[in-house]
This record gives C-alpha cells, structure tokens and sequence, in this order.
C-alpha cells in the first residue's frame, strides 16, 4: 500500500507514462467535437482526401505528398508494408528495419506485424541519436532505418546539418523514416520541405501530442510525390473517424493557442528539470513533452514513483521517461521522491 499524503488523503494516480498533452482540447476543437456527436451513425469519408488537402494546404504541399492515417503508427504500419514488398521484389528474403534504441515501443511491434527483423544499435552516452553507428549498421537486408527527433524516451534532437548528410549518405534501397511524433515542442524545428526532397524520407507527425488529440488516433506522412502514392496504397476505407476529420482542421486553424499551450509545457518542463537536478538526479536534455532520468538511478526513481501511484515509463535498464504534466504533476512527483528519499 502506498503511504498517505499528511492529513491521511491518499495518494493519486497519475499517469505520466504515455506522453499525453496535460491539456484537453482546445475549446474550439472541443465544439467541433460536439457538433460530431449527433453524427455517429454516419460513416466518416472513405478516404481522408478532404483531411490530406487541410493539412497539406497548413504544410504548404500539394496533397500528393500527404498521407494520412489512424495514428502516425498508421502510417508507419503503411511504410513498412511498402518497404517489405520493395526488399521482396528486389530479392530479400528477411528485410530489417534498423533504429536506434531504447525507442517507441510500437517499432519492434509494427517490425514484427510485416515480418521485418527488428535490428537496433544503442544510443549515443547522452542518449542522442548515433547517425555514424546507424550508417554503419545498414547493410544489404536493411529496408527501413528509423530516427526520432526528437528521440522517444530520451528528448535529444538529430541536429538538421548532420541529418541530411546521414540521408546524403544512406543507400538508395533504404527508406528512412523521421518521426517527428514531438516536433511542435522541439525549439528549432527542421525544414521540412528539404528533408523530402529526399525521395527515400517520409516523415511523420501526430496530432496525438501537442494538439492533445491522442483518443481520436489521427497522424499523417509527407514525403516525395511517387513514394507517398506507394504509402497511400495502403490507407485502410473508412479508417479516420469523423471526428477525427472534425477536429483537424479546426486544431490547424489555432496556431495561437496551441503555441501558448507549447510554451506552457516548455516552462513545466525546465521547471521539473530544475527540481529533479536539485535533488541530485542527472535529467538529459529534452525537447519532447518529457524528461529522461538515465541509468540504475532512473529506474530506481521510476520504480518509487510507480510505487506511489505515479505512472512512469520504466525504459529496460536504461532509465525513465517522464512525461511532463501540469504544475500539479510535477508538485506530486517531487513529493513523492522527497517522502521517499525521507524513508529510506
């Protein structure tokens, strides 16, 4: 049993262990939302073509190099399964898809759905993302490389110039995926209108994240007009929900807010850096919606936390991953870990 708060209330549940936005949805998205709800009974568009032309025309894109799908997980589903027929057609028996880890734990999930081998190599030692050890990894059976900037669990960013030398450099029969799942809190976002200029890259984003939209699973890819047009091969009918297609172009249209919301979890987020370096922890670096606690004392941190009614993402033996909440959250978390380090 976990120990009371004082005066005997006991301890929450919170849940910091999936990096969801501490926010609802925006009052605007909320209404469009609501307006949905008398429409249930009615199937939403076959194909997201009317969401694909709002979000290409918010991206500045033709629609052609929009695809759209339940999640960006759905659309990573979509580039794997392109990229196990392209290593078939040209003669691979066990295609892999290579990434840097500890990573999103649907990648070895997604791999193993298409028949892919998961192959991994290990972060750098401030859990940055290790382009010359991934170049190195890739060989004949590689049909996927995977890179998260910023990196999920760690927060670390692939910096833009030694991104696109890696891409100069990565073998032709290689798709690269960028998951740009947390690009909206990220202080220097890439262009991304160079990085597909690369025939070979899709990226991905979300609006499961900062626009806090996660339970309506909508995300999207943009890349090259031929390779974009192979990944639509495989939009599933009827997969985005109406209001899903209801509340997109409505979260586009609230630039204003949602950076005000953005600003507010950067200033939570230096606020916990700041309390957990005060109490000794090494914290990494972030420009996610979260923060990393490396290493044995991570995972022991996590596993108080877990203890205390505090939900976490323990990563193996790597460390934790915290997501950043309201100011509440972070008042309970570093309560927890002072009542803790109080018992011991």
């Amino acid at each position: 049993m976990s120990p009371p708060l004082a005066g005997g209330a006991p301890w929450p549940r919170i849940r910091l262990d999936l990096n969801e936005s501490a926010y609802p949805p925006l009052p605007s998205v909320a209404a469009a939302l609501q307006n949905e709800v008398g429409e249930s009974h009615r199937y939403p568009d076959f194909l997201p073509d009317r969401t694909r032309g709002q979000i290409a025309c918010h991206l500045g894109v033709v629609p052609e190099r929009v695809t759209v799908g339940p999640g960006a997980t759905g659309v990573a589903l979509a580039a794997l399964q392109c990229a196990v027929r392209r290593a078939a057609e040209a003669g691979v028996a066990t295609p892999a898809l290579l990434t840097s880890t500890p990573t999103f734990d649907g990648y070895p999930i997604l791999a193993r759905m298409v028949g892919m081998r998961f192959d991994t190599v290990d972060l750098d030692d401030d859990g940055g993302v290790d382009l010359d050890r991934l170049l190195t990894a890739i060989t004949p059976e590689t049909a996927v490389v995977v890179i998260c900037s910023p990196h999920n669990p760690t927060g670390s960013v692939v910096e833009e110039g030694d991104l696109h030398r890696f891409l100069g450099a990565v073998p032709s029969h290689v798709l690269t995926i960028v998951d740009e799942a947390y690009v909206e809190f990220d202080e220097r976002t890439p262009d991304l209108h160079r990085l597909i200029r690369n025939p070979g890259v899709v990226v991905l984003r979300t609006f499961s994240k900062a626009y806090g939209l996660a339970a309506l699973r909508v995300g999207y890819g943009i890349g090259a007009t031929e390779l974009i047009t192979d990944l639509r091969g495989h939009e599933v009918p009827f997969a985005v929900g109406r209001a899903a297609m209801a509340a997109v172009p409505v979260a586009l249209d609230a630039e204003l807010e949602l950076a005000q919301r953005v600003r507010s979890m950067r200033g939570e987020r230096d606020r916990l850096v700041d309390m957990l370096t005060h109490m000794g922890f090494r914290v990494l670096p972030s420009h996610g919606n979260f923060v990393f606690v490396p290493g044995a004392e991570g995972v022991a941190a996590g596993r108080m936390l877990r203890g205390l009614g505090i939900a976490v993402k323990e990563c193996d033996a790597a460390g934790t991953r915290i997501t950043v909440g309201d100011r509440s959250s972070t008042d309970h978390i570093i309560d927890a870990l002072r009542l803790t380090s109080r018992s011991a």
